[in-house]
């Protein structure tokens, strides 16, 4: 099947799957940006999973599961785990269609440096001191003076205001003092569902681009895999350089290659030639435990204005928890500058630098 077909199929079925009870996804979350702004129809529907949505709809198994491995790359996961709300709200950002939201999120990237380029600037910009290698292990609030921060590392902090940026998977290693309401140490404790693999691979043909998923997490060890761009050479262009994505648990060794390698091209391409790879252990790195956030059924209406309340002098800035592209840096310079306006009102300052 050639890729025009396959995404027509896909956007037919998202035209089902994202129309529920006479009201289309424009209809159910009409402003993506500002979830909560009334009218916000979504929220009797946050209950759904994806799978769940999928077989309320009478169309071909076939197609669902073309359109399955689809939301899967929203999380590394299963239907079965990822909300259906969560890949509403993925579908309203790109605009209400598959093509759009694809190249939204995947195609069109930071150029001259991608993100390396993005963080220096930022460090560039900064007008603060740095620390690196000082995890955090308590955030002390115990009277009107500020907040007291203390490293497992035995060194101690003083402000009148904290923000934290701690992930949303990460946050259970901090103790609060005093500690956090019920409600947010619930959504701490459930936390979001990506612990999926991210390796970079390097291939020696050199192909034209492609996407590939895979719908049933029970046979493969990938949820999706693309060409990221192709290398150069004296004569032009010269292999390709992929990236794969295991679905959540899997693949959870990065040094053994052999089985990596192996269920890259069981699951991907069988005719690869892969000549190496690189990764970084996302799902186990302490300071992360996971990759980009995605959430089930059962979270967005319970959770997501609670992660965003500040917990007395203890502000809370994250893309975990954004509003609009949660998981994206578009969502953590959301929820930095909405937190970094809320600070700066309690504090009765201008939020702008001075240049």
């Amino acid at each position: 099947m050639d890729g025009k077909t396959l995404a027509e199929i896909n956007q037919g079925v998202a035209d089902k799957f994202f129309t529920i009870d006479g009201l289309s996804s424009r209809e159910l979350i009409p402003y993506p940006h500002d979830p909560f702004r009334e009218p916000a129809p979504w929220k009797q529907y946050d209950h759904l999973t994806a799978r769940q949505r999928l077989d309320e709809l009478d169309i071909p198994t076939l197609h669902k599961g073309y359109f399955e491995s689809i939301i899967g790359t929203f999380g590394s996961a299963p239907s079965t785990d990822i909300g259906f709300v969560e890949a509403l709200r993925w579908y309203a950002l790109g605009g209400h269609n598959l093509a759009q939201l694809f190249e939204i999120a995947g195609t069109y990237k930071l150029g001259k440096g991608g993100m390396t380029s993005f963080v220096r600037a930022i460090l560039a910009d900064a007008r603060c001191d740095i620390l690196f290698n000082t995890v955090v292990a308590e955030i002390v609030q115990n009277d009107a003076s500020g907040v007291g921060v203390k490293s497992k590392n035995g060194r101690s902090f003083k402000a009148k205001q904290v923000i934290s940026t701690i992930p949303l998977n990460c946050l259970s290693n901090v103790e609060f003092f005093p500690p956090l309401s019920p409600l947010k140490c619930e959504a701490i404790a459930k936390g979001h569902i990506n612990q999926g693999a991210k390796i970079h691979f390097k291939l020696a043909s050199t192909e034209p681009g492609w996407f590939a998923s895979c719908a049933d997490p029970a046979k493969s060890s990938f949820c999706f895999s693309f060409s990221d761009h192709n290398g150069t050479g004296p004569a032009g262009p010269r292999g390709t350089y992929a990236i794969g994505f295991g679905y959540n648990g899997c693949l959870q060794d990065p040094r053994d290659s052999e089985h990596i390698i192996e269920q890259f091209k069981k699951d991907v391409r069988p005719d690869a030639d892969v000549e190496g790879y690189l990764t970084h252990d996302w799902m186990n790195d302490p300071l992360a435990k996971g990759v980009w956030s995605c959430w089930g059924s059962k979270s967005m209406t319970m959770y997501l204005q609670e992660l965003q309340k500040a917990h007395g002098n203890v502000f809370f800035a994250s893309a975990d928890w954004a509003d609009a592209w949660r998981g994206f840096v578009d969502g953590a310079l959301e929820s930095g500058l909405k937190t970094a306006q809320e600070v700066a009102e309690k504090l009765n300052v201008d939020p702008e630098p001075k240049l």
